[in-house]
């Protein structure tokens, strides 16, 4: 599964993913601001001239607010920042010699928030702690970080109850605005998914708006949805083990025995399952692949995944169509090997005289 973003969404590039072996395209709905109706028009364009099926997802964000528009800052450990709502209804606060960042939504997660709870961006690659709390904004400093905050860097508050929605007004608008020009995805993916209600209540609202039957992906991030696995994965059509989030939440030390449990559980249900992010993003950036990345998508066409999926592989990167042909051909190189070593086993089993095994 690709990704489509601004390294890949020209039509020509589009194709030559297909080539190379993408077969499902994924609209990252978070970012308001890409053109998601067109990319969408250029993925089918694209299928029907390569005479290819493809499956285009819809990967809706829930309410977890982004950044807003803002120029890159850089920041050193423990300088303070004052993130503010610009849809609060108020103007922008007096800077008072410290940095301000917009965060629109973050009104409606203050009363999760506490002093001293952490504010993450960018996988956990940057921490805040929050140290004071005010009406429409919030002061933190930088505790962990050593990359950029910048514009659409989505939140997470690994110590605040989940306070999202899973669907939102936006969310709806845009797959009203899909309907009407007729681009109707394959699929819908729900993020920050925390119960089978969740998956319920999505899937009432986006068939009145869609006007058919959606296939419903629940994405697992979040450690409430791992208590409630089986009853979310029998609600939905498939899942995606979002490996991004769910790594903060779990704690990255539990992450691997949530991805097999995942997975396993899904095949049992007969469901398709996709394990996401963090794939190839050394070999995206190099052009050589980590011998550890070699060994995570060996591991998942071991456990049987349905889907990898590529997120900044191929969104902002110097070479999105090398990564998905790396990956489809490994992971194909890895699926045709451990099926010849079961069939094999599975002969040898039957070998008259054989020792039980």
């Amino acid at each position: 599964m690709a990704t489509v973003g601004p390294t890949l969404e020209k039509p020509e590039d589009l194709r030559l993913a297909i080539l190379a072996g993408a077969t499902w395209f994924r609209l990252p709905c978070g970012y308001r601001q890409r053109p998601h109706l067109e990319n969408s028009r250029s993925i089918r364009a694209a299928a029907k001239l390569t005479n290819t099926p493809v499956q285009l997802l819809m990967d809706l964000p829930s309410s977890r607010p982004r950044t807003g528009a803002m120029q890159e800052l850089k920041l050193e450990i423990g300088d303070r920042v004052l993130f503010w709502d610009p849809e609060a209804g108020s103007s922008e606060p007096a800077r008072n010699g410290i940095a301000h960042v917009p965060l629109p939504g973050l009104s409606s997660l203050l009363p999760k928030l506490q002093t001293t709870h952490r504010m993450w961006f960018c996988d956990g690659r940057l921490s805040f702690t929050i140290d004071e709390l005010h009406h429409g904004c919030v002061v933190a400093r930088m505790s962990k970080g050593t990359i950029a905050l910048k514009s659409s860097n989505s939140i997470f508050l690994p110590d605040s109850p989940s306070p999202f929605v899973v669907m939102t007004s936006q969310d709806s608008a845009l797959l009203k605005a899909f309907r009407a020009e007729q681009q109707v995805p394959d699929w819908v993916a729900l993020s920050l998914v925390s119960s089978p209600e969740d998956v319920r209540c999505a899937r009432k609202e986006a068939r009145e708006i869609l006007g058919t039957e959606p296939r419903i992906m629940a994405k697992f991030e979040t450690e409430q949805a791992l208590n409630s696995v089986e009853e979310i994965i029998e609600e939905s059509d498939g899942i995606m083990v979002a490996r991004g989030d769910l790594g903060l939440a779990l704690g990255y030390i539990r992450l691997p025995e949530a991805q097999e449990l995942l997975v396993a559980a899904a095949r049992r249900a007969g469901k398709p399952v996709v394990v996401a992010t963090q794939a190839l993003e050394m070999f995206a950036e190099t052009g050589l692949p980590q011998r550890a990345e070699l060994s995570d998508l060996s591991l998942i066409a071991r456990q049987r995944a349905d889907v990898v999926m590529l997120g900044k592989e191929t969104v902002f990167s110097p070479r999105p169509i090398e990564c998905i042909r790396f990956a489809t051909e490994l992971l194909t190189h890895e699926t045709r090997r451990f099926e010849r070593a079961a069939c094999a086993g599975a002969v040898q089993d039957l070998q008259p005289g054989m020792a039980p095994r």
